[in-house]
């Protein structure tokens, strides 16, 4: 018998068919109806960044029956950009699940080893090096613009809407870097196409264990960790937020949900909503200070030029 009261619940996502955020939806989508008992249907919504999606979740009922995956993009792209919505206001936090640091991946058409060599290469060619990220104000936008901050380099970005294209145009040196998941990064290494070159996250990643991390390799201090989670329409009632999160921590402690999250180079993570709440006002403390220190990095023009490369 399903949950009284229950109905399908939506699960929004604003991200293309092969995106992480729309593959880890489908992926938990079965374990979670069935700890539900409750049909969960995942629904596509694309557009600005995700930011469609989350903005259709601010005007849906707060029944617990309509909820959306968030990514670190449509949090702080409210920072780069004027969002119809505020995620301290429109949503309320449910469930963090999952956490991975990317890996810093280089053409090996570029002749470099390390990242010292990079940076140095990046020093002598100011404005010449292009790294890739999929979504303006992602984590790998982010990571990009940390590591050229703290490395005093200038690198351009070029945004990717598949990455496939964006790893064909890295092994053949249209573009120099990536930030990226290391899960698509690492066959490509182990074949000699891409070199990754450091890990963003602390710590080394047990997948690549040879790879150092930004921290230990040339910047002190560095740290970029991507994320997603599930958030509400804001005014949902505590009980069905407390009901859903206690489904979100059975759904990933099953061994098919987490060994599929860690195939996918991603740290299953079971958090309360509170902690979650906690995390998205710290992710927005710190990159808004970030960018506000660092205007010229964000500067409008750069942004107006990527969202051209983007049409061309």
């Amino acid at each position: 018998m399903k949950h009284q009261g229950s109905e399908d619940l939506r699960l929004l996502v604003g991200f293309s068919e092969g995106s992480g955020s729309n593959v880890v939806a489908r992926m938990i989508s079965p374990t979670l109806s069935e700890v539900l008992n409750q049909t969960v249907t995942v629904e596509r919504v694309e557009g600005e960044n995700g930011a469609r999606c989350v903005e259709r979740l601010a005007h849906a009922a707060p029944d617990g029956r309509t909820l959306a995956i968030a990514a670190q993009t449509q949090i702080i792209g409210t920072l780069l950009h004027k969002r119809r919505y505020d995620p301290l206001v429109d949503f309320v936090p449910v469930a963090v699940f999952a956490k991975w640091p990317m890996v810093f991946a280089v053409s090996n058409t570029l002749g470099i080893t390390s990242v010292s060599e990079f940076i140095t290469l990046a020093q002598s060619q100011p404005r010449q090096l292009t790294y890739a990220s999929s979504a303006i104000g992602g984590a790998p936008h982010l990571a990009g613009v940390l590591f050229s901050v703290m490395a005093g380099i200038d690198m351009q970005l070029r945004v990717y809407s598949e990455t496939n294209t964006l790893y064909v145009d890295l092994v053949q040196g249209r573009i120099a870097a990536t930030f990226n998941n290391i899960v698509s990064a690492l066959p490509l290494a182990r074949a000699g196409k891409v070199r990754m070159l450091a890990v963003t996250g602390r710590a080394r990643n047990p997948m690549a264990p040879e790879v150092p991390t930004l921290d230990e390799a040339a910047l002190a201090g560095y740290e970029v960790v991507n994320w997603l989670g599930i958030v509400a329409p804001a005014a949902t009632p505590a009980a069905i937020i407390t009901r859903i999160n206690a489904a979100m921590a059975r759904t990933v402690e099953t061994r098919n949900v987490r060994d599929t999250l860690l195939a996918h180079g991603m740290e299953p993570v079971v958090a309360a909503p509170e902690a979650f709440a906690t995390h998205i006002r710290a992710e927005i403390e710190r990159w808004g200070k970030f960018i506000n220190a660092n205007r010229a990095a964000f500067a409008e023009e750069k942004l107006f030029n990527i969202r051209r490369r983007r049409q061309q």
